[in-house]
C-alpha cells in the first residue's frame, strides 16, 4: 500500500520574521482547491521581497509548501536516502515562484544528486551503460490561481518533465482543463497539490504509474512506486528567487556547503547556479562521468514567466 502522504507543516518563523497566520497549515476544503493563510490581496502586499518580483516571500512559502507535489518513489532508487528527515531521494530541493497573468507559476526543482540510469534488461540491452551521470534536472512546475473565495486557490496547470530536450521530449508537456482528470491529488483534494510518479533511476515526472511505465519507449519504470514523499518544502532558503535577482544575493549560485536541506550526498566545494544557462547541473557532484544534463536555466526558459 502507498504509505500515507507527508504532511508539511514545519515552517521556520522566528528568524524569517514570518506572521503567525503564515505558519497554519493549509486546510482540506470540501471545494476544490486549497485553503491558504494568504489570500491573492496579501500576495501582493510585498512587505518582503528579496528577490524583487513583485511577490511576497512569504506568500511564495505558504503557496509553495500548500501545492508541494507528492512524490511517488521507489526505494530502490540509488538516490533513496531512509536517514533522512523525511526519506527522500538525494537532491537539493529549491522552489521558484513568479507571476502570471492569472496567478503565481511555483517551479519545484528536486534537484537531484545523479541520475541512476536505467536498470535491469534495459541496462543489459545498452550494453551496461544505462545512461547513469552526475546530477538530475528534472523538475515539476504548478501554476495556480485564486479562486474569488479569501486565501483559497486552485491548481490550473501542471508541467512535468521527462526527458526533455531528447529524443523523448514529447513526453515534457503540460497538463490544464480536461488533461488535469489524468491526475490524483494529495488528500483526494481535486486541483490541489498533485500526486507525481516518478521513474526508478532516471526521474522523469508522469501523471499516472501506466505512464510512466510506457515512458521513453518502455525504459522508464514505476512498477514498484509505493512510497509517497512531499516534496520537502521547510523554509525560504530554498527559494532561488528569480531570472533578474537569482538568489542566494549575489550569482544566485548555491555551495554544497550552503544547501538549506543540508549536503549529504554531495561534493565539498561543489556550486550549482540554477539561472545559469550555459553551465550543466552535475547535482554539486564532482564526477563529470556521463552526459551532463541540462542546466535548471535551460527548463526555465522553456516554461516561461520566470
Amino acid at each position: 500500500m502507498i504509505s500515507a502522504p507527508l504532511a508539511l507543516r514545519m515552517m521556520v518563523a522566528g528568524s524569517l520574521g514570518m506572521s503567525a497566520c503564515a505558519r497554519v497549515a493549509p486546510e482540506a476544503p470540501s471545494a476544490a482547491g486549497l485553503l491558504l493563510p494568504r489570500s491573492a490581496q496579501v500576495c501582493a502586499m510585498t512587505g518582503v521581497d528579496a528577490d524583487h518580483d513583485g511577490l511576497d516571500d512569504r506568500c511564495e512559502l505558504a503557496l509553495a509548501q500548500g501545492f508541494a507535489p507528492e512524490l511517488l518513489l521507489d526505494p530502490r532508487d540509488c538516490l533513496w536516502n531512509a536517514a533522512l528527515g523525511p526519506p527522500r531521494l538525494g537532491g537539493g530541493y529549491l522552489f521558484a515562484a513568479r507571476r502570471t497573468h492569472a496567478g503565481i507559476r511555483i517551479a519545484y526543482l528536486p534537484a537531484y544528486y545523479r541520475d541512476c540510469g536505467w536498470s535491469g534488461t534495459v541496462c543489459r540491452l545498452r550494453g551496461g551503460n544505462c545512461g547513469a551521470h552526475a546530477g538530475d534536472s528534472e523538475l515539476i512546475v504548478v501554476d495556480v490561481e485564486p479562486t474569488g473565495e479569501a486565501g483559497r486557490w486552485r491548481t490550473t496547470g501542471v508541467f512535468l518533465s521527462a526527458h526533455c530536450f531528447g529524443r523523448s521530449s514529447g513526453r515534457c508537456r503540460w497538463y490544464r482543463e480536461t488533461d488535469l482528470r489524468a491526475l490524483a491529488w494529495v488528500d483526494d483534494v481535486p486541483n490541489g497539490a498533485p500526486r507525481v510518479w516518478v521513474a526508478r533511476g532516471k526521474h522523469a515526472n508522469y501523471p499516472t504509474q501506466q505512464s510512466c511505465d510506457r515512458g521513453h519507449w518502455f525504459y522508464d519504470s514505476c512498477d514498484q512506486n509505493y512510497t509517497a514523499v512531499r516534496f520537502p518544502v521547510i523554509h525560504a532558503a530554498q527559494n532561488i528567487g528569480s531570472r533578474l535577482t537569482p538568489m542566494p544575493a549575489g550569482d544566485g549560485c548555491i555551495g554544497s556547503e550552503t544547501l538549506p536541506l543540508g549536503a549529504v550526498g554531495t561534493s565539498t566545494g561543489a556550486r550549482e547556479c540554477p539561472w545559469d544557462s550555459s553551465r550543466p547541473f552535475r547535482g554539486w557532484q564532482d564526477v563529470r562521468d556521463g552526459t551532463p544534463p541540462s542546466a535548471y536555466a535551460r527548463y526555465l526558459e522553456l516554461i516561461g514567466e520566470f
